[in-house]
């Protein structure tokens, strides 16, 4: 149970860091869709935190679509954190 709660933590803080960055890049869900591959539909998942579970070819995705570097740390207590980094322009 606590393991899955981290995890839909972890997704909506992904959910998060992905609306910030596409609308700070100003893109719709639809234009960073097209970049990933996907719907705008599941881009709104993303960002709503329900794209579970996540996985390192999301992240892949989602750091060349967004131009950042993903830093995903796990620990084996919890907590775990992911973190966007902007490329330096």
């Amino acid at each position: 149970m606590v393991a899955e709660r981290e995890q839909i933590r972890l997704a909506y803080e992904l959910g998060q860091l992905v609306y910030d960055r596409r609308t700070a890049l100003g893109l719709t869900q639809a234009a960073l869709g097209e970049r990933l591959g996907m719907t705008d539909e599941e881009v709104e998942a993303i960002e709503l935190g329900g794209m579970l579970p996540i996985t390192a070819d999301l992240l892949v995705r989602l750091a060349a679509a967004l131009d950042v570097t993903v830093d995903l740390h796990v620990a084996s207590g919890g907590h775990n954190t992911v973190v966007f980094e902007e490329h330096a322009a």
